[in-house]
């Protein structure tokens, strides 16, 4: 099958998957009534297996009244015994399973067991960790598992949510970067940059081919057959690898790529895009991803099977900086000009 047709059969299976997510999503929100403001409460439930059984907590919810109710020095109490990179990790590792403290000590990489001690305090006054007998492993107790799973999901929130007030500010200033041909903003920019982290990809050895598309709908893809960013998690985040690239103007297009930055860094070609989606062919998938203006509109997805590896990134520049579109001739140029510099790299226009 053509490439092309590929992409589009692709795009329409993605389509589907997003439909059938919105409608799910749809039957599943809760009816407030009219008296209710959108922010007056939070819900939540969970399910977990521990040695003990299974544990499950039915749906639950707090207003906002009840979750402001405790005394400040309470909750700074409780917050602030988890506040310590060593503790998260101490926390983080029993969730898996109970560990007595030597077991603790080597899996943390901690010089002693009083340092390990010194961590532990707080958290078993706090309720967090308990210990059955002396000696013996500790673990989190049964009825704080759900509340610290909330606070690390609303951290790692947090967390993702700090990327996007970055790129939210980089728009807010788009004469920080250099966008600009003859005093106005230039889309094809924007578009060659791509094409340059792309020619990375080939410069490390790895990809023979790139094909560039140019759509009716203003939008523009550009297609390697690298190795694929890569979709993993991040390390000690639930962020993946991919939406860390796109969403971190420091990062380049692959974690091993030439150190020299290629013109516009592809997480602010994600902010300054309308709409932006990747496809990622790696280890005999295919994942897919989406954004608008810079933020995730939806996590990496798998939606299909390979035999080949890539990235394909179409994206639709913002009408409001750019106010005119790809030029084909400049396009063309620039792609001669690419051959010429890297004879066995293919470069295709369609």
């Amino acid at each position: 099958m053509p490439f092309k047709e590929e992409l589009n059969h692709i795009k329409q299976q993605l389509e589907i998957l997003i439909k059938k997510a919105d409608s799910i999503d749809a039957v599943s929100l809760i009816q407030e009534s009219e008296e209710e403001s959108l922010f007056t409460s939070i819900s939540y439930r969970g399910t977990i297996t521990t040695d003990e059984g299974r544990r499950k907590w039915r749906p639950a919810s707090k207003t906002l009244g009840e979750v402001l109710a405790p005394d400040s020095g309470s909750l700074a109490n409780i917050l602030s015994s988890l506040g310590h990179k060593q503790r998260i990790e101490i926390i983080k590792s029993l969730l898996q399973e109970p560990k007595n403290a030597a077991e603790l000590v080597k899996e943390l990489g901690m010089g002693t067991t009083g340092q390990l001690y010194h961590h532990m305090k707080p958290l078993l006054h706090a309720g967090i960790i308990e210990q059955k007998e002396r000696g013996g492993s500790y673990s989190i107790a049964v009825d704080k598992i759900l509340p610290i799973l909330l606070q690390l999901a609303g951290a790692a929130e947090m967390f993702e949510s700090s990327r996007y007030s970055a790129l939210e500010a980089l728009r807010e200033e788009p004469e920080k970067m250099d966008m600009k041909t003859e005093g106005d903003f230039d889309a094809n920019i924007l578009l060659f940059s791509l094409i340059h982290h792309a020619v990375q990809e080939h410069e490390a050895g790895f990809a023979s081919r790139i094909n560039i598309y140019l759509h009716s709908d203003g939008s523009a893809t550009v297609s390697d057959d690298g190795r694929g960013i890569p979709v993993s998690l991040l390390e000690g985040t639930s962020m993946s690898r991919l939406q860390d690239v796109l969403t971190d103007v420091e990062k380049n297009y692959l974690e091993d790529s030439l150190n020299e930055k290629s013109g516009i860094p592809v997480a602010a070609i994600n902010a300054f895009s309308e709409k932006l989606t990747v496809l990622i062919k790696k280890d005999t998938m295919i994942y897919s991803q989406e954004y608008q203006y810079g933020k995730a509109l939806t996590r990496v997805v798998p939606i299909g099977k390979t035999n080949e590896t890539g990235t394909s990134i179409t994206f639709l520049p913002d009408k409001k900086v750019f106010k005119s579109g790809f030029n084909a001739a400049k396009l063309e140029g620039k792609i001669n000009e690419l051959q010429g510099l890297h004879p066995d790299l293919l470069v295709s226009l369609q």
